[in-house]
């Protein structure tokens, strides 16, 4: 299983952190155990990938605020990893994915059913470890998973609607991504019982850091930005689930909007018709507004760590907000 990977060169800057996750790819590996050989295989699939481990960082930086024993920390660390592996296996058999993290989906592999179930299996898995961190660390990420789960069905609600409302969309994303930015830095700080103020200000921190790498990721995905991403380029718009850039590109108007306004919102769509969706929307400047706003949102992450103590898990929490910034341009 592939070491911590961070997004962004360097943006760990505390060796503390660092040196607690080294513990964290054999959590994950007894975790997604199972009798089973194809289920042990299908719960394997993803995580033998590695991946950018943002999340179990997140939440040992936001631990340093106050005290916690590291084998705690770490259960919690993998748990949040296992969830976001799971929410990765429905998202993808929701969207009929056929790749993810430059390789086969796991519903491309084994089919939807599978996938789902294999998706079900970690999130029990994460369940389990959360269980033993008392009740009210379960409370709140059990909380947070209703919203994540509330966030995917809003999505499929409003699968093919060019009409949807961007605040209504910023809710969305809120919901089914940044949840799982924002909750590490709320467990994190309840587990160390950091102060209040502190733990308000990395609640703030990760939820606009969420929408902050949701919106980057949304622009930078569209083909022709030259970024390489593990999923495949058209699935979205072809499955009727619209960015804020394909929305924001549509109500524009004019011949453009109206032209993409006849495009888009069907289910039969070719891939000459997919192809000229993107060129549309490359053609406006609905894109670099996004990523305006991404930053809009980065700095207001930066700004809530202002109330935190200098040191290299803030420093690190200022490279991972201003990735964002620097990549968004």
């Amino acid at each position: 299983m592939t070491a911590l990977q961070p997004t962004g060169r360097h943006w760990l800057a505390c060796p503390r952190t660092r040196a607690a996750l080294t513990g964290l790819d054999a959590i994950l590996r007894e975790a997604a155990t199972a009798d089973d050989l194809l289920l042990r295989m299908m719960a394997g699939h993803l995580l033998q990938r590695g991946g950018k481990r943002l999340r179990p960082a997140l939440l040992m930086l936001s631990a340093s605020y106050g005290t916690c024993r590291r084998e705690q920390l770490l259960r919690a660390a993998a748990a949040l990893e296992l969830v976001h592996i799971a929410s990765l296996y429905h998202d993808d058999v929701m969207d009929r994915a056929p790749t993810r993290r430059d390789g086969l989906s796991a519903n491309a592999r084994w089919g939807d059913e599978l996938a789902a179930l294999a998706g079900t299996y970690l999130f029990a898995r994460a369940s389990r470890l959360l269980v033993a961190l008392g009740d009210e660390p379960n409370r709140v990420a059990a909380e947070a998973f209703l919203d994540v789960c509330s966030g995917q069905l809003q999505e499929a609600e409003n699968a093919y609607n060019t009409g949807l409302d961007e605040a209504a969309h910023l809710r969305i994303l809120a919901r089914k991504t940044a949840t799982l930015f924002e909750l590490p830095c709320r467990l994190g700080t309840l587990l160390s019982k950091a102060p209040p103020a502190y733990a308000d200000a990395l609640r703030s921190y990760g939820r606009s850091l969420g929408l902050a790498f949701q919106l980057t990721d949304d622009v930078l995905d569209l083909p022709g930005r030259g970024r390489r991403s593990g999923k495949s380029t058209g699935t979205d718009v072809r499955e009727g689930v619209y960015c804020l850039t394909v929305l924001r590109a549509v109500r524009m108007g004019g011949d453009v909007g109206a032209r993409l306004a006849a495009l888009l919102g069907r289910e039969d769509m070719t891939a000459e018709q997919v192809a000229e969706v993107y060129r549309l929307v490359e053609s406006t400047d609905a894109g670099p507004a996004v990523l305006e706003l991404a930053r809009s949102h980065a700095t207001e992450a930066l700004e809530a760590l202002r109330v935190l103590p200098e040191g290299p898990p803030r420093e690190s929490m200022e490279n991972l907000a201003r990735h964002v910034l620097t990549r968004s341009r």
